[in-house]
Protein backbone atom coordinates (compact mmCIF):
# COMPACT_ATOMS: atom_id res chain seq x y z
CA UNK A 1 0.00 0.00 0.00
CA UNK A 2 1.47 2.89 -1.36
CA UNK A 3 1.07 6.50 0.91
CA UNK A 4 0.04 9.21 -1.20
CA UNK A 5 1.89 12.55 -2.20
CA UNK A 6 1.89 14.61 0.76
CA UNK A 7 1.02 18.00 -1.85
CA UNK A 8 -2.22 15.93 -3.01
CA UNK A 9 -3.46 15.49 0.76
CA UNK A 10 -2.57 18.95 1.60
CA UNK A 11 -4.81 20.07 -1.87
CA UNK A 12 -7.15 18.18 -0.77
CA UNK A 13 -7.38 19.18 3.02
CA UNK A 14 -7.61 22.82 1.95
CA UNK A 15 -10.76 22.06 -0.04
CA UNK A 16 -9.39 20.99 -3.74
CA UNK A 17 -12.27 18.34 -4.83
CA UNK A 18 -10.13 17.01 -8.08
CA UNK A 19 -7.40 16.09 -5.27
CA UNK A 20 -10.07 14.37 -3.05
CA UNK A 21 -11.35 12.55 -5.51
CA UNK A 22 -7.27 11.53 -6.61
CA UNK A 23 -6.71 10.31 -2.22
CA UNK A 24 -10.22 7.90 -3.53
CA UNK A 25 -9.68 6.68 -6.22
CA UNK A 26 -5.86 5.68 -4.91
CA UNK A 27 -7.07 3.94 -2.31
CA UNK A 28 -10.87 3.26 -2.26
CA UNK A 29 -9.60 -0.85 -3.57
CA UNK A 30 -7.55 -1.54 -0.44
CA UNK A 31 -10.46 0.48 1.39
CA UNK A 32 -13.38 -1.83 0.19
CA UNK A 33 -11.05 -5.13 0.58
CA UNK A 34 -10.69 -4.05 4.04
CA UNK A 35 -14.06 -3.46 4.71
CA UNK A 36 -15.01 -6.74 3.00
CA UNK A 37 -12.82 -8.75 5.29
CA UNK A 38 -14.49 -7.09 8.18
CA UNK A 39 -17.86 -7.36 7.40
CA UNK A 40 -17.85 -10.28 5.20
CA UNK A 41 -20.42 -9.12 3.01
CA UNK A 42 -19.78 -7.78 -0.12
CA UNK A 43 -22.72 -5.30 -0.26
CA UNK A 44 -21.90 -3.96 3.41
CA UNK A 45 -18.70 -3.32 2.21
CA UNK A 46 -19.66 -1.23 -0.16
CA UNK A 47 -21.59 0.84 1.73
CA UNK A 48 -19.05 0.76 4.39
CA UNK A 49 -16.37 2.52 1.90
CA UNK A 50 -18.71 5.02 0.83
CA UNK A 51 -19.00 5.71 4.26
CA UNK A 52 -16.20 5.91 5.05
CA UNK A 53 -15.22 8.42 2.61
CA UNK A 54 -17.42 10.38 3.31
CA UNK A 55 -16.52 10.82 6.48
CA UNK A 56 -12.77 11.25 5.23
CA UNK A 57 -14.13 14.25 3.38
CA UNK A 58 -15.66 15.71 6.30
CA UNK A 59 -12.74 15.49 8.84
CA UNK A 60 -9.83 15.55 6.45
CA UNK A 61 -9.24 18.70 7.54
CA UNK A 62 -8.73 17.56 11.11
CA UNK A 63 -6.13 15.16 9.54
CA UNK A 64 -2.94 16.34 10.85
CA UNK A 65 -0.38 14.15 9.88
CA UNK A 66 0.97 12.86 12.80
CA UNK A 67 0.02 8.85 11.05
CA UNK A 68 0.58 8.29 8.04
CA UNK A 69 -2.96 8.64 5.60
CA UNK A 70 -3.48 5.34 4.86
CA UNK A 71 -3.30 4.46 9.23
CA UNK A 72 -5.82 7.40 9.23
CA UNK A 73 -8.56 6.62 6.37
CA UNK A 74 -8.01 2.46 7.60
CA UNK A 75 -8.71 3.66 10.76
CA UNK A 76 -11.88 5.17 9.17
CA UNK A 77 -12.57 2.56 7.73
CA UNK A 78 -12.68 0.24 10.34
CA UNK A 79 -14.75 2.42 12.71
CA UNK A 80 -17.21 2.67 9.90
CA UNK A 81 -17.16 -1.28 9.76
CA UNK A 82 -17.72 -1.47 13.37
CA UNK A 83 -20.42 1.03 13.19
CA UNK A 84 -22.44 -1.12 10.07
CA UNK A 85 -22.29 -4.14 11.57
CA UNK A 86 -23.43 -3.27 15.06
CA UNK A 87 -26.59 -1.61 13.92
CA UNK A 88 -26.88 -4.98 11.40
CA UNK A 89 -28.12 -7.33 13.57
CA UNK A 90 -27.96 -10.48 11.67
CA UNK A 91 -25.83 -13.79 12.26
CA UNK A 92 -22.36 -13.88 11.15
CA UNK A 93 -22.18 -16.69 9.97
CA UNK A 94 -22.32 -17.64 5.83
CA UNK A 95 -23.06 -20.51 3.84
CA UNK A 96 -20.59 -21.89 1.94
CA UNK A 97 -22.06 -22.49 -1.77
CA UNK A 98 -21.59 -26.23 -2.12
CA UNK A 99 -19.87 -26.79 -5.64
CA UNK A 100 -19.25 -30.23 -6.91
CA UNK A 101 -15.90 -30.93 -9.09
CA UNK A 102 -14.25 -27.86 -7.29
CA UNK A 103 -10.78 -26.88 -8.63
CA UNK A 104 -8.05 -27.86 -5.59
CA UNK A 105 -6.95 -23.90 -5.68
CA UNK A 106 -10.29 -22.84 -5.26
CA UNK A 107 -11.20 -25.24 -2.30
CA UNK A 108 -8.11 -24.08 -0.58
CA UNK A 109 -8.71 -20.24 -1.27
CA UNK A 110 -12.16 -21.06 0.13
CA UNK A 111 -10.63 -22.86 3.50
CA UNK A 112 -8.08 -20.06 4.02
CA UNK A 113 -11.27 -17.42 3.66
CA UNK A 114 -13.23 -19.48 6.14
CA UNK A 115 -10.16 -19.97 8.78
CA UNK A 116 -9.37 -15.96 8.81
CA UNK A 117 -13.01 -15.32 9.02
CA UNK A 118 -13.50 -17.57 12.49
CA UNK A 119 -10.52 -15.83 13.86
CA UNK A 120 -12.33 -13.19 16.94
CA UNK A 121 -12.14 -9.96 15.73
CA UNK A 122 -8.84 -8.89 17.76
CA UNK A 123 -7.25 -11.49 16.02
CA UNK A 124 -8.21 -11.15 12.59
CA UNK A 125 -8.15 -7.20 12.05
CA UNK A 126 -4.23 -7.20 12.61
CA UNK A 127 -3.78 -10.06 10.50
CA UNK A 128 -5.36 -8.27 7.56
CA UNK A 129 -3.85 -5.23 8.04
CA UNK A 130 -0.22 -6.91 8.54
CA UNK A 131 -0.28 -9.55 6.19
CA UNK A 132 -2.86 -9.08 3.68
CA UNK A 133 -2.37 -5.00 3.29
CA UNK A 134 1.10 -5.09 4.20
CA UNK A 135 0.73 -2.32 6.51
CA UNK A 136 3.66 -2.04 8.88
CA UNK A 137 2.88 -2.70 12.67
CA UNK A 138 3.53 0.22 13.64
CA UNK A 139 0.89 1.84 11.42
CA UNK A 140 -1.49 -1.12 12.29
CA UNK A 141 -1.29 -0.43 15.82
CA UNK A 142 -2.71 3.66 14.64
CA UNK A 143 -5.39 1.97 13.26
CA UNK A 144 -6.19 -0.19 15.93
CA UNK A 145 -5.44 1.82 18.63
CA UNK A 146 -3.15 -0.58 20.40
CA UNK A 147 0.63 -0.94 21.22
CA UNK A 148 2.88 -1.91 18.43
CA UNK A 149 3.91 -4.98 20.76
CA UNK A 150 0.39 -5.95 21.13
CA UNK A 151 -0.39 -5.60 17.24
CA UNK A 152 2.86 -7.87 16.77
CA UNK A 153 1.33 -10.62 19.34
CA UNK A 154 -1.84 -10.74 17.67
CA UNK A 155 -1.01 -11.58 14.51
CA UNK A 156 1.67 -14.02 15.87
CA UNK A 157 -1.33 -15.56 17.30
CA UNK A 158 -3.64 -15.10 14.61
CA UNK A 159 -0.87 -17.56 12.38
CA UNK A 160 -0.52 -19.88 14.92
CA UNK A 161 -4.36 -20.60 15.09
CA UNK A 162 -4.52 -20.24 11.03
CA UNK A 163 -1.76 -22.75 10.63
CA UNK A 164 -3.65 -25.26 13.51
CA UNK A 165 -7.05 -24.93 11.65
CA UNK A 166 -5.42 -24.96 7.57
CA UNK A 167 -3.54 -28.39 9.29
CA UNK A 168 -7.03 -30.15 10.63
CA UNK A 169 -8.36 -28.99 7.18
CA UNK A 170 -5.61 -30.62 5.58
CA UNK A 171 -6.24 -33.36 7.58
CA UNK A 172 -9.44 -34.21 7.71
CA UNK A 173 -9.46 -34.00 3.11
CA UNK A 174 -6.95 -36.27 3.65
CA UNK A 175 -8.93 -38.86 5.84
CA UNK A 176 -11.99 -38.87 3.03
CA UNK A 177 -9.60 -40.35 0.25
Amino acid sequence: MQEPDPRIVERARSGDLAAFEELVRAHQGDAWRFARSLTRDQHLADDVTQEAFVRAFRFLSSFRGDSRFTSWLFAIVRNCANDAMRSRSRSRSEEMEARSGAAPDHELRVAIDQAIGALPPELREPFLLVEVFGMPYADASVVLRVKTGTVKSRVHRARQRLMAELSDTDEGARDEM
